[in-house]
């Protein structure tokens, strides 16, 4: 998800609180008075519920920022943004060609500010991966999460086993892992001498991949590691 901040001299060319930007995936807020005015956050919240969060952009008037920013924190459990620079700015993006009467408004817009997720987990989930890793009552020695660009938000392992992650390859498995989602694959089961890394992917907003990993070697241990993976991905996920 972006957010694009704008000021414009003219109102947007349409009636209602928001409309679609052609088949661009992007969505242009009203900027008109009595639209401000009445903001209605429950069409929002309906809005929000449908999209799909790694891919949106959302243009928004200056005047109505802090308000959809807080209803979008509210919705997807953000507590930080950070600015983003990435998103280009043209009609050629956003499909609007020709004399299209929102074209011209939008070729009249002025970017304030371009906003994102700032990308990192979030306390309450290092603090419940941490618990995992080190609880002796499991097999799991270290957890690993990523975006779906295969960004490492975070990972934990074992204080009794420092050193486990360095044992993989996790830029080349998270290449791996990505292959999930397109597959549509839920889970990953990949084996190697040192242990086993088993990876889900959590189709919830955002999207993530959720990795889980053992050094542990007995009889049995796949499907006991299997058994605690699960477990514990659909706890991290809800």
């Amino acid at each position: 998800m972006k957010i694009l901040v704008y000021e414009a001299d003219k109102i947007v060319p349409f009636e209602g609180l928001y409309e679609w930007l052609g088949d661009s995936g992007s969505i242009i807020f009203s900027n008109a008075e009595q639209k401000i005015q009445n903001f209605d956050s429950k069409e929002v919240i309906r809005l929000l519920g449908s999209i799909n969060f790694d891919t949106i952009i959302f243009y928004i008037p200056l005047s109505i920022q802090n308000q959809f920013v807080k209803l979008v924190n509210e919705q997807f459990h953000i507590t930080e943004w950070q600015e983003d620079k990435t998103v280009k700015f043209s009609i050629d993006d956003i499909r609007l060609i020709g004399n299209d009467v929102l074209s011209r408004f939008f070729e009249k817009m002025r970017l304030i500010v371009g906003l994102s997720p700032k990308k990192e987990c979030s306390e309450k989930l290092i603090e419940a991966i941490n618990q995992i890793v080190n609880d002796d009552k499991n097999p799991i020695d270290a957890i690993f999460v990523s975006d779906m660009n295969k960004v490492m938000l975070c990972q934990t392992e074992n204080q009794g086993k420092p050193g486990t992650l360095l044992k993989f390859n996790l830029k080349s498995i998270l290449k791996s892992l990505h292959l999930l989602k397109n597959d549509g694959l839920k889970r990953e089961i990949l084996e190697f001498d040192d242990g086993i890394v088993v990876s889900y992917h959590a189709s919830n907003s955002p999207e993530a991949i959720v990795g889980f990993i053992t050094t542990v070697k007995e009889n049995g241990i796949l499907g006991r590691f299997l058994i605690f993976s699960n477990e514990y991905f659909n706890q991290l996920v809800h």
